[in-house]
């Protein structure tokens, strides 16, 4: 959930990117020498003239793209031999139980068992990201790969207005411990030509993988020029608790200002999300093992500048994936191993949602709220990662329908 914005422009939802928990592999990144702050143009065309999958090919839901509660795009993977792996991206009209008109989009040697993200714009225009970086300009008909000196960690889109958050590292290597600097791109035409944001704030992913007990959050964006930059948390060589850098921004990347999270815990990731009327909600998670991870809940009235400590244990079991904070008062939180939980009192007390992932045998991976009544979440019941399902509601989570998506 975030402020509202104008009708033309695709509604802003504070749904974290986090890698899909089919791919819940520890991979990380090894930095460059040098930092481009721009993209390239495309570098070649990966326009596919087939409409479906190939007959009999095995298709597995990665993620998911709503613009509202009917219409979206989705992305399936096919893995062939345990090499090579193909993204097929198709759209829906019913919410979720059809995907039609698959294009083969983007294809990579998946033993490094990185997951695909997808953002569109409304307008068009596509992006996705992962392993590779490509972008459609027709609702995902035909793609083309554009080549980043680094990793593309986050893309968010709000109309023709979209940004990137990119690693200065690379994913060739599987180093963790060492500092990746980030920079934010900015394009005003729907991602057909980028620059740099003036300014880079200070900080690193050191340590980010593509783990899924390692959910963590990096662009927030609020309007066109409003937006939260959060990095991995900075680590205390004395073992105490640990803060996560907290960037904030409202002239377009202009100038941020520092706002920091304090976890109250040792933590190795974090994830926020922003009420529509400005509140934020953050959550911290320390080293996972065994299913569990513990976890503290913060929230802030003013901008990220003070918090306020709620920390409920029912949420430690399940890993750490993303959270919607739907009101000030109202959140959903979804992880690996864990079903979809709810807070109805601003995260000082959490309960596990009854029939989706229940009893952590499964697992939910996205949540998407488009207005207080109307949700997504996917995920599955018993951890079997080739059955998902699509879970939706129109009446704030009191009750949910679920569907199975499939690919025609």
């Amino acid at each position: 959930m975030s402020a509202t914005v104008p009708n033309d422009e695709k509604r802003v939802t504070s749904r974290m990117r986090m890698r899909p928990f089919t791919f819940a592999a520890s991979f990380g990144l090894l930095c460059s020498m040098s930092i481009s702050l721009w993209l390239a143009q495309p570098a070649s065309s990966a326009a596919s003239t087939t409409t479906t999958a190939p007959p009999g090919t095995a298709l597995r839901l990665e993620a998911i793209d709503f613009s509202a509660p009917l219409t979206g795009f989705g992305v399936f993977t096919e893995s062939t031999s345990g090499y090579k792996c193909s993204d097929y991206v198709g759209k829906t009209s019913d919410g979720g139980k059809v995907f039609t008109s698959l294009v083969d989009a983007m294809s990579w040697n998946c033993t490094n068992l990185y997951g695909s993200l997808l953002t569109t714009d409304g307008h068009g225009d596509a992006f996705l990201y992962g392993p590779q970086f490509f972008v459609s300009h027709d609702n995902a008909k035909t793609w083309s790969r554009v080549r980043v000196s680094g990793t593309v960690l986050d893309v968010s889109a709000i109309g023709l207005s979209v940004w990137l958050v990119v690693s200065t590292c690379t994913h060739a290597g599987t180093v963790t411990d060492v500092p990746c600097p980030v920079h934010v791109l900015e394009s005003n035409n729907g991602g057909r030509s980028w620059e740099s944001s003036p300014v880079s704030p200070p900080g690193d992913v050191g340590g980010f993988s593509y783990n899924l007990a390692d959910g963590q959050s990096y662009l927030v964006r609020t309007s066109r020029s409003n937006a939260y930059l959060m990095l991995s948390p900075s680590f205390n060589t004395h073992g105490g608790p640990d803060v996560v850098p907290l960037w904030f921004t409202s002239n377009g990347g202009r100038s941020w200002s520092n706002r920091r999270v304090p976890c109250h815990i040792g933590a190795m990731s974090a994830v926020l999300s922003v009420s529509p009327n400005g509140t934020l909600m953050a959550v911290c998670a320390s080293e996972p093992s065994a299913g569990e991870q513990i976890k503290s809940v913060l929230d802030s009235t003013n901008g990220g500048r003070t918090w306020v400590l709620k920390t409920d244990s029912n949420i430690n079991f399940g890993y750490l994936g993303t959270i919607d904070l739907v009101s000030s008062q109202e959140a959903f939180l979804v992880g690996d191993r864990s079903p979809l939980l709810v807070t109805h009192d601003g995260g000082t007390h959490w309960q596990a949602v009854r029939n989706i992932a229940a009893g952590g045998g499964g697992d939910t991976s996205v949540v998407e709220f488009f207005n207080a009544s109307h949700g997504l979440v996917l995920g599955n019941d018993d951890g079997n990662n080739e059955t998902l399902t699509l879970w939706s509601t129109s009446d704030g989570g009191k009750h949910w329908s679920a569907k199975v998506p499939l690919a025609d």
